[in-house]
Order: structure tokens, then C-alpha cells, then sequence
């Protein structure tokens, strides 16, 4: 009874207090944190504007609710429901994240605010799939209808040399093409698309083309990297009496002849102009390319119960055909990454249902086109396809923070050695194991040689195996074991084999002989995979923070350079390449990322940063190939490793480390 009473007096005062507030004095209330605030208040998002709705506990009957907000412009807004426990507020701005606070009002008090989020978002969907095909003064546009509550389409155009000049055309819902029309030849357009709702327009999708009699240029690619070369081809076929035939490009270059190829340095939508005489007349045609600043920039990997993943222990390699880069990432989600080449774009990711770390470069079927690697974890090794599908699963290793795996010549046959030295020979096609054989020690290197399988391990042994069968041939004693997550080198006459070792020392073996050769004190710490350009000459990066260039016969170090300065790790498990000129590439990791181009002897050609975050470090392998440089870098504490392509010219030499004698990084001399 007592609480009945209760509840009356309260409705009772509301009541009371109601007809003491005109609505028009909001900020001469009085909080009260007797007075019962809302409850279930919830935000749902509209196209710009949020519906608000809440609710009062039973017994609590305030006289009328007030909302607070910032508009875009950080503008204090406040609004009244007139006592609905409901309100859509409107004419906000989409994208834009809003706090909005509910008071009750009870008479000349009010209760403490409750707050709620709300970001409005379009349901104006735009276009996407706009397309033209040009033909002799017309234009084909199609596309694909976004949503079925469009209610019209409006298309913009108009052409270069008259950008002021727009036409514009209203199209009915339900169409999906349009031809423009009597349009000048030889000339851009630019079309400019929108889809028309209740509440207006969407975003426009634009779209270029050039209507013209003939085709006059072919381009082997409109998107390319600051410099990469294009090649820009008239189409000498349907001008067959055309003259003076030039290109002019961003920078006022001007190249002559029907084919050239040539960079742009320059960022962005480039135009280049060509022109040619054609009878008594000079035409001229704009060509559009978009430049880009690398090849490839990309940051986002997958993650689990971390704030970061990255590269450590790993090295890019390329499918046989080099349209596509590999490579792995390692803290945690050990995901294999695919991507394009040309427009830099992932292709696909691979992730393992069992997530692990990985510290194992991957390697390329150059047969197949299959892509092999491991965890950190026990059984699992994958063969995945150029697809991005789980081709098959060998279970019996144990965690391959090892060696890269290596591949024979006929792509039939995969080689493995775990972090524990078991050495495995799979079967390419079904996954199945051929033999085994125990290394007694963690991959340094492996690689194929005919039918011959070198295992390098951090044991002193280093041993020639059969191919057919596992059977030991030859054992070579080193003076140290060989480095960890590393490989292997050949000289360009194929008769030695350079191994890098823990403590700073490098090896020759005889192939021939199976024999050691030399051994070489190089650095003060761990040497990793070494690269012999095709002067004869070894680079190498060493865990002390130096690189070296050491004579073919390990004589002597014939230079070396400092990383900074000086700094422990800074050519951790690097993989550095050569060019076809004697230029050696690297990256430096720990005081942010220095990634270097040395002359043959010892000057830096250049040098550049990858981002500017010192978290940027680089522990892993470089790649090269079509003028690109790839290298990828760690990451840590909230800033996600980086995978870059830059092109910086050259030709990649024919010369590599074992990892890189081919560029699906097989490990097998050819």
C-alpha cells in the first residue's frame, strides 16, 4: 500500500512541476538526481537522421523530454518531445558520429542525461559498376541497378577541351544502358552517373572514353607506379599515312615514334597528349593513366588476440608467371597473402583454421603454381593453390621455424626440414610423405641439385641426401651450424655452394666433391642468406648491422656498410638481391626501416623509408623483379606491419641465392 501511495504522490508532483515550465527556459532547470532519468534509451541510425527512443520505470510520468546534441558544425542543438518517449532527429549529416543526450523534465526540475550514440548512414547507394564502350561518335554506357528504391537516374557530361559545357539527361529507373550521341571524335568525355532517391541523389560514378573512328594508341597498362615504365603504341595500322607522330607528358618530355615506353614521376590521374599529322592536319588525343606511389602499399593482415601482425623470418616470392607476389605473415595468424602485381591490389588471403605464428618463408611450385609454407605450430605445413584453397595439409613436422621449403625441377617433389632437423620429402600432387630423414638440427638452407637434396641445419653437419630415397651421400663438417631461417647461394659456374653461418663465418663447399672448400670469418654475428652477382662477387647482411661484398674465392671482405647506428638485428634473417649490373638491394630494420641500392663497389645508390614509424623494422627477406623492389616489415603495438613494391629500375640478375634462383624462390639450381 505504502509504495501505491507513493507512486500517486510522485505523478501527482510531476504534474504539479509540469505548469510551472513554459518549454522555453531549458537552461533555468535544475538537475535533480532525485528525479528518475530514462531508461532503454537506444539509437537507430537512418539515412541523416537517428531515431531515438526510450523509456520511464512504472510510476515516473515526467512532463516532457529534452534532447542535447552537436550538430556537424559542433553547434549546441537542443530539442523537446512534447512528452513522447520517441524522436527521430533530422537533418544530419551521414558519416558523422553524434552523441545525443535525454533528460526528463518534471516541471521546473529535470533528471541527470543519459547518452547514446548514432552515426547516420546513406541508404543512397551509388552506382558501381559503370562501364563505356566507345564507337565512332557515340558512347555505350551500362551498369548494374544498385537498389530497387531508386526512383531515377541523372547522368552529367562533357568533353575536355569544354569542361563548362555539361549535358545532362534524366533516365528512367528501371534502365540499365545508355548510348550518348553525336559526340566529337578523338576527344575524352567524362560521364558522371548518380542514382536518384526520396531524399536525393547518391554519389556519382564517373567513367572516361574517347569516341574516334579508330582506336589510334594501345597502352600496355593505365596504372602503374611513380616511374614504372608504360609503353605507349600509335596504332599504326589504321593510320597508315600519319606523320610527326609525338608524345607529350606531365613533366613537358616529348618522345617521338610510334612505340615508347616512359615513367611518371608524378602521383595521380597523368595526362600525356599524342598527336600526329594526318594528311594536312595535326590531331591530337589525351590519355589518361593513373600513377600511383608504389606498387604496392598495404597494411591490413589478419589478427588474433594481438594489436598487430607483420613480417619477421619471411620473403616475398612470385607465382611462374610474376603477375603475383606471395608472403606470410607471422605474429599469430600465420595468413598467406596474394597480390596483384599490376594494380597492387590483394588478390586473396589463405588462413588457417588452427592459428600460429610463422617464422618460414614461403615457396612457389614453379610447375604448379602451388604456394607451400608452415607455422610455428606442430603439423601444419600447407599447399595452397593459386587460387587461395587449402590444396592439401602434411601434418607429420614439427614447427617449421626453419628453413624455406624447397621444390625439385619437375615440380613433383616438396622438401621440408622442421625447427627439430626432420627433413621430409611430400609428394607435390597428394600431400603424401616419401621419406624422412633426421638433419639433427633447425633448416638453415636447403636446396635441390639435380638429384641431390643439400640440408644445411644448425648442426656442424651439412649433408648431400638422394632425392629417390632420403639416403645419406656425403657429409661436410662446418665450423659452425648455419644460421637459422635462412639459405643458401651458388656461384654462376654452379660448381660451389656458399653457406652462411652462426657466428658470422661464411663456407664453400664443392658440389662436385662434396667437400669443404673455405671458410671465411666475416662479421662479428649470424650472416643470412647470401646473393652472388654475376661478377662473381657474395653480398650478404649480418645480424651485427653491417652488409658485406666478399670475393668470390672468400679471401677477403672486399666492403662493408653500417646500418645507422650500428644498432643489434638490423639485417635480422635478410635476403638481399642483385641486379643484372652488379647493384646489390637490401633492407635495414630496428632504427625504422633504410632500404638501400650499393653500386658494386660499395656506394649507396639510394636510399628510402617506408612509412615513418619506428615500429617499421624490417626482419625478413627482400624480392626483385620487373624493376620492383618488394620488402616487407614487422609492425608492433598498434601499427600493423608494412608490405611495399617501390620500382627503382634494373633488371633482375640471373645470378641469385638458392631462395632466389628462380622467382617462385624454389631453392633449386636449373
Amino acid at each position: 500500500m505504502k509504495k501505491i501511495i507513493n507512486m500517486l504522490l510522485a505523478g501527482l508532483l510531476a504534474t504539479n512541476f509540469a505548469a510551472c515550465w513554459d518549454g522555453d527556459d531549458i537552461d533555468d532547470l535544475k538537475a535533480d538526481s532525485r528525479r528518475h532519468q530514462v531508461v532503454g534509451l537506444q539509437a537507430t541510425p537512418g539515412d541523416e537522421e537517428v531515431a531515438l527512443s526510450w523509456n520511464m520505470p512504472e510510476g515516473w510520468s515526467p512532463s516532457d523530454f529534452i534532447i542535447r546534441y552537436n550538430d556537424a558544425e559542433a553547434n549546441p542543438v537542443v530539442l523537446h518531445t512534447n512528452g513522447a518517449m520517441h524522436h527521430t532527429v533530422t537533418d544530419l549529416v551521414n558519416g558523422t558520429d553524434y552523441v545525443f543526450q535525454v533528460q526528463a523534465i518534471y516541471g521546473s526540475l529535470i533528471s541527470n542525461p543519459v547518452e547514446v550514440g548514432g552515426k547516420p548512414t546513406t541508404s543512397r547507394i551509388a552506382v558501381s559498376t559503370l562501364a563505356a564502350e566507345a564507337g565512332d561518335t557515340f558512347v555505350l554506357l551500362t551498369w548494374t541497378k544498385p537498389a530497387t528504391t531508386l526512383t531515377s537516374y541523372t547522368l552529367s557530361y562533357f568533353k575536355e577541351d569544354t569542361p563548362e559545357q555539361v549535358e545532362t539527361v534524366q533516365i528512367d529507373k528501371d534502365a540499365d544502358t545508355y548510348t550518348a550521341e553525336n559526340l566529337t571524335n578523338d576527344l575524352n568525355y567524362t560521364f558522371s552517373l548518380v542514382a536518384n532517391y526520396a531524399k536525393g541523389p547518391s554519389e556519382p560514378a564517373t567513367v572516361k572514353a574517347m569516341p574516334t573512328q579508330a582506336v589510334p594508341f594501345f597502352l600496355d597498362r593505365e596504372l602503374a607506379a611513380a616511374n614504372q615504365p608504360i609503353t605507349f603504341t600509335f596504332n599504326r595500322e589504321a593510320y597508315t599515312s600519319a606523320t610527326d607522330v609525338q608524345w607529350t607528358f606531365p613533366d613537358g618530355t616529348v618522345r617521338e615514334g610510334d612505340v615508347v615506353k616512359q615513367g611518371i614521376s608524378s602521383t595521380g590521374e597523368q595526362n600525356v597528349t599524342l598527336s600526329a599529322r594526318i594528311g594536312t592536319t595535326t590531331r591530337k588525343w589525351t590519355i589518361t593513366v593513373t600513377i600511383r606511389e608504389y606498387v604496392i602499399f598495404h597494411t591490413d593482415w589478419a589478427q588474433d588476440g594481438t594489436n598487430y601482425n607483420g613480417f619477421k623470418g619471411a620473403c616475398p616470392v612470385f607465382s611462374p608467371d610474376g603477375k603475383t607476389v606471395y608472403n606470410v605473415t607471422f605474429n599469430k595468424v600465420a595468413a598467406l597473402y596474394a597480390f596483384d602485381v599490376v594494380s597492387g591490389a590483394e588478390k586473396w588471403r589463405y588462413v588457417p583454421q588452427n592459428n600460429s605464428g610463422s617464422y618460414n618463408m614461403c615457396t612457389v611450385n614453379p610447375v604448379t603454381g602451388d604456394i607451400y609454407y608452415g607455422t610455428t605450430t606442430s603439423g601444419q605445413f600447407y599447399a595452397v593453390t593459386p587460387e587461395g584453397a587449402l590444396k592439401w595439409q602434411f601434418k607429420e613436422a614439427g614447427s617449421m621455424q626453419s628453413a624455406a621449403p624447397a621444390v625439385n625441377a619437375a615440380g613433383t617433389e616438396v622438401y621440408i626440414c622442421d625447427a627439430a632437423g626432420n627433413v621430409f620429402a611430400i609428394d607435390a600432387a597428394s600431400g603424401a610423405k616419401l621419406w624422412s630423414f633426421a638433419a639433427g638440427g633447425k633448416g638453415g638452407g636447403l636446396l635441390v641439385n639435380g638429384n641431390e637434396l643439400l640440408v644445411g641445419s644448425a648442426s656442424t653437419s651439412f649433408y648431400f641426401l638422394s632425392t629417390e630415397n632420403g639416403s645419406e651421400l656425403a657429409k661436410v663438417t662446418l665450423p659452425k651450424g648455419v644460421s637459422d631461417i635462412s639459405g643458401l647461394a651458388v656461384s654462376n659456374d654452379k660448381k660451389t655452394v656458399y653457406v652462411p653461418l652462426l657466428g658470422g663465418g661464411l663456407s664453400a663447399i664443392d658440389l662436385a666433391t662434396r667437400t669443404l672448400k673455405t671458410t671465411l670469418q666475416v662479421a662479428a654475428n649470424n650472416l643470412y642468406e647470401p646473393v652472388v652477382a654475376p661478377n662473381g662477387t657474395i653480398f650478404v647482411g649480418s645480424k651485427d648491422s653491417k652488409v658485406y661484398c666478399i670475393d668470390a674465392n672468400l679471401t677477403s671482405v672486399l666492403w662493408s656498410h653500417a646500418h645507422l647506428d650500428g644498432t643489434n638485428n638490423a639485417y635480422n634473417y635478410s635476403h638481399p638481391c642483385v641486379d643484372s649490373e652488379n647493384r646489390f638491394y637490401i633492407s635495414s630494420g630496428q632504427v625504422i626501416n633504410s632500404n638501400y641500392i650499393f653500386s658494386a663497389d660499395g656506394a649507396v645508390i639510394d636510399k628510402w623509408t617506408f612509412g615513418s614509424s619506428n615500429a617499421q623494422k624490417q626482419m625478413g627477406g627482400n624480392n626483385f623483379n620487373e624493376g620492383v623492389f618488394y620488402a616487407a616489415f614487422i609492425g608492433a603495438a598498434n601499427d600493423n606491419g608494412i608490405f611495399a613494391g617501390r620500382y627503382v629500375g634494373g633488371e633482375r640478375a640471373a645470378t641469385w641465392s638458392g631462395h632466389g634462383g628462380d622467382i617462385c624462390g624454389s631453392c633449386c639450381i636449373r
